[in-house]
């Protein structure tokens, strides 16, 4: 895979017949896809592009409920944007599947351009997040209901402590004690949807009143700052809630009707029969039932995402401080293993990343077996998601490179080789350099940082089975 980039500049798009109806998705980028297409068949070169630009509509930052709660290493909404707005080229009506959905910025970016979203997360907080995101709530009936929340905070005297991992070294006893009451006049709301967007707000503004540093996705504690005794829980509550209020508001104003959300499951590497949030799963996911494939897949070792989520994990009461290792060990890409698997060289389907992974072994077997781990469990996905994608259908990766002990891991080059092997044939191979501190992730002498994302646009070979023949 070269990196000698060809640049590109895209024709400004036009108002597209099809899309006319979609507030969200007024202008159709397809002739852009197919210059882009066309000049990697000629060259087959490497194109640097900004999606930032390319769709320059969709500015930077608020748009529906993308900001509704933090959560690490988020897609760029303007690349799923891009693709999902090429309906002429994609088509309508189609069935996309991000089958590391995160928190959803994929699905409401699908179901924004009047598509079906397919959904799966191993993270119940980013799951949680991606439900809220995506499901339409009356702003008059949640008005209302913040009258009562405030009515039952204020005559509230609970004082059951959650189970938050080490909790009184990130929140004050004064903040506790408000987060206590104000989560349980939250759970008192009778509509379901009402009240697990309050539960979302109640998620974000805990972070925003502990002593973890709100420029890090990990907790860490603010340097030179004591936990504040003197801050206004309910205050911080009331202004998350109107601006949440305010982009269910956008949200609504951009739909189209009512949005189609499936829940697929927790496990990229094996989804299954969609049914509604919550319920049990059990069938597999039926193969050849999505069109459209777009998904950034965790890095290896190099995004801390049950970290990240361990405080509002805890208040929530989705994973305590016990069950934090456990949800950890379900995540791809995670950065931790026992020593009774990393004791031994682990190879993978590629050769080049084992020559990479040998040397890194010489120098923390630890780090080796993580990216080993990392690559074998993604072949798994890969696997997966060619049975699920139709003949013809696409597959948009997202993925970005990093260093481990000091050896350059070239995550795009391998997962290429892994799709390729299950019927995944690229289409269009480009690079976007990465703008936001999100993504950037330095691990100290092992990890290098992530500035590029490579953005692969796969095409399924037609008769191509489960085992990739």
């Amino acid at each position: 895979m070269s990196m000698d980039a060809h640049n590109i500049t895209a024709p400004l798009p036009e108002m597209s017949s099809i899309n006319d109806e979609l507030k969200a998705y007024a202008y159709d980028t397809s002739a852009s896809l197919r210059d882009m297409l066309d000049l990697y068949d000629r060259s087959k070169e490497v194109q640097t592009l900004s999606f930032r630009k390319l769709v320059s509509w969709v500015k930077v930052g608020e748009r529906a409920t993308h900001y509704i709660h933090p959560y690490p290493a988020k897609l760029l909404p303007q690349i799923a944007h891009f693709f999902l707005a090429a309906k002429s080229h994609f088509g309508s009506g189609l069935r996309v599947l991000d089958p590391f959905g995160g928190s959803g910025t994929v699905a409401l970016e699908t179901i924004l351009s009047g598509n079906k979203a397919f959904y799966s997360d191993a993270n119940p907080l980013a799951r949680n997040i991606a439900k809220v995101k995506t499901t339409i709530v009356d702003t008059y009936e949640l008005k209302d209901e913040f009258v009562r929340i405030e009515e039952r905070y204020k005559r509230s005297r609970t004082r059951t402590r959650p189970d938050v991992v080490n909790l009184e070294k990130w929140f004050s006893h004064k903040s506790i004690n408000c987060l206590i009451r104000l989560k349980s006049s939250i759970e008192e709301c009778d509509n379901a949807d009402v009240r697990a967007f309050y539960l979302i707000v109640f998620s974000a503004v805990s972070k925003k009143v502990s002593n973890a540093d709100p420029r890090l996705s990990v907790p860490v504690i603010r340097k030179n700052i004591d936990v504040n005794e003197s801050v206004d829980v309910f205050k911080i509550f009331l202004q998350q809630s109107e601006a949440s209020i305010s982009r269910m508001r956008d949200f609504i104003r951009l739909s189209t009707g009512r949005p189609i959300v499936n829940d697929v499951g927790t496990d990229a590497r094996c989804m299954k029969s969609p049914k509604n949030w919550g319920d049990t799963l059990d069938e597999p996911l039926q193969s050849q039932s999505i069109d459209l494939i777009i998904t950034s897949p965790p890095y290896a070792g190099a995004q801390k995402y049950i970290r990240a989520s361990s405080l509002s994990l805890g208040w929530l009461g989705l994973a305590g401080s016990s069950g934090l290792k456990t949800l950890e060990n379900q995540n791809i890409g995670r950065e931790h293993l026992p020593k009774s698997v990393w004791g031994e060289l682990i190879s993978t389907s590629v050769g080049a990343a084992n020559d990479v992974i040998e040397r890194v072994r010489k120098v923390n077997p630890l780090r080796a077996a993580i990216a080993a781990t990392y690559l074998n469990e993604m072949e798994h996905c890969f696997k997966e998601m060619s049975r699920v994608l139709v003949d013809d259908g696409h597959l948009i990766l997202v993925i970005g490179n990093n260093e481990v002990c000091g050896e350059k891991f070239l995550s795009s080059a391998y997962l290429t080789s892994i799709a390729k092997s299950f019927g995944l044939e690229p289409i269009l191979e480009a690079v976007d350099e990465i703008k936001s501190r999100g993504l950037m992730t330095k691990r100290n002498r092992t990890a290098g940082i992530i500035s590029l994302e490579w953005v692969i646009v796969f095409r399924k070979l037609r008769g191509v089975n489960a085992h990739g023949i």
